[in-house]
């Protein structure tokens, strides 16, 4: 089945899914929802489904998507990732191109380091939305992304509630837990890099960030499989004996949450990290090679004429139709959305109800300009500002809006929010999603925003 005429048997699906939302809130109105939501909100702080100490979801109702989105999704990530492999080779042989994506000194020298294995994102997440059968992306987290175990423990609680149980009585759905997909294709690289004993798997990332409650979500599903883990700050590993260890103990297969560019920052810090890495001695996954489709750049080459006859003819269908037009801002001619000519800090002036300016290599939604809710005055000096530094400007994609129950104290409320659909990305297919959800224009954790998990109707 071709590309189009999936989208169109997803749009025909939407009704489907939205008979299953009505189905559900009307279950939630005949429960007791003050019951409901304390039960709910409990068991979901218990299992530590936290960011810092907020409750990550306060909703009272997961996502749901029908088979059909779902099969779209994969098309869509089958696609767009494929197509940003075959820039990888070129990107690696080419200078240039890596001055392009905005590399820096650091991250080049860590590029050169054979990580052991082919892949160069083995975990990856793709951010977009996804609105009956339309689904756009607008940033890849190739590097760390989160949420795999929040997702999970979010699916296991929704799906153990009793207004979900009354709710399976009548619908058939699956949820697409990540977490078993997540261990196996970390020990599938720990295989592929030459490793022959049963690891002991570190999760690393500094101590005391929001996340830390995921890694020991984990860190204890990884454990409950049989494999050792332990979760370290990268600062207090050593190097010695051929081995990198916390406490004594070795480590072989290391699962970096931990940035490179905050890595960078501290690097002096974090040397037996980098020397067991840069020696063979642990398996490092996502490996510092995922930088090069992490930046936000890849985009720009992504929707740019000139490397098209790199991909395949379903790739540059998949690109075309889902991923924005986008460009890194400088003073230059190039290609409009509609690969017209033109001068390109002009077309972005005169265009700020239909562009988003946001930096090359931040996350959580930082720098991030929205053009439709600046002044002509504000998107000037906007301009001016992503001139002097690394950021792209990317055009405008429908945002999605959907009503979700919360429990404010005192009674149920819908309130209206901003949701995306991440779908998480392992060896070019999607597996399960991450979807956020805002009341601002920035759907993001970070920035404020919260989750919930999302079932596949069938």
């Amino acid at each position: 089945m071709d590309l189009k005429e999936l989208a169109l048997k997803a749009a025909a699906s939407e009704a489907r899914c939205q008979a299953a939302v009505l189905r559900y809130e009307e279950l939630l109105e005949q429960s007791d929802p003050r019951l409901f939501a304390e039960e709910l909100q409990q068991e979901l702080r218990e299992r530590c489904v936290l960011f810092g100490e907020r409750l990550l979801c306060p909703f009272l109702r997961p996502c749901f998507i029908t088979r059909e989105q779902f099969d779209l999704l994969d098309r869509a990530v089958r696609g767009v990732v494929g197509a940003m492999l075959a820039l990888v080779p070129i990107i690696l042989a080419s200078p240039e191109l890596q001055d392009f994506l905005g590399l820096s000194e650091g991250e080049r020298r860590l590029l050169e380091i054979d990580p052991g294995y082919s892949e160069v994102s083995v975990s990856s997440r793709l951010d977009g939305f996804l609105s009956g059968g339309t689904c756009r992306f607008v940033e890849y987290n190739a590097e760390s992304p989160a949420g795999i175990g929040y997702g999970d423990i979010m699916l296991k609680t929704f799906l153990g509630s009793r207004v979900m149980r009354c709710f399976l009585k009548d619908h058939s759905l699956r949820a697409p837990f990540c977490s078993e997909r997540l261990l196996q294709a970390l020990l599938e690289s720990y295989r592929l890099w030459g490793g022959r004993d049963e690891p002991v798997l570190a999760v690393i990332d500094y101590d005391g960030l929001p996340t830390r409650y995921e890694f020991g979500i984990l860190q204890n599903f990884f454990q409950s499989r049989g494999v050792r883990t332990l979760v370290a700050d990268p600062r207090k590993l050593e190097y010695q004996g051929g081995f990198l260890r916390h406490e004594g103990q070795p480590i072989h297969l290391v699962y970096r949450r931990l940035l490179t560019n905050e890595y960078l920052e501290r690097d002096q810090e974090c040397q037996p990290v980098f020397q067991a890495y840069r020696d063979r001695r642990v398996c490092l996954v996502n490996s510092f090679r995922s930088k090069l489709l992490h930046k936000k750049a890849i985009f720009a080459l992504l929707t740019d004429p000139d490397y098209r006859h790199l991909f395949s003819t379903s790739q540059q269908k998949a690109v075309q139709a889902h991923v924005p037009w986008t460009r890194r801002v400088q003073d230059c001619d190039t290609t409009g959305p509609e690969d017209e000519p033109v001068e390109l800090l002009d077309f972005v002036r005169r265009h700020r109800e239909d562009l988003v300016l946001k930096p090359n290599d931040l996350y959580g939604g930082e720098g991030i300009r929205v053009g439709w809710e600046r002044t002509d005055q504000e998107w000037d000096a906007d301009i001016q500002q992503a001139i002097g530094g690394d950021f792209l400007v990317q055009q405008r994609v429908e945002i999605v809006r959907d009503s979700y129950p919360v429990w404010d104290g005192r009674q149920m409320i819908r309130q209206e929010y901003i949701v995306d659909m991440d779908p998480f990305v392992f060896a070019g297919r999607a597996e399960g999603m991450m979807t956020r959800l805002a009341s601002s224009s920035l759907c993001n954790v970070t920035a404020g925003g919260g989750s919930v998990p999302c079932f596949i109707l069938d």
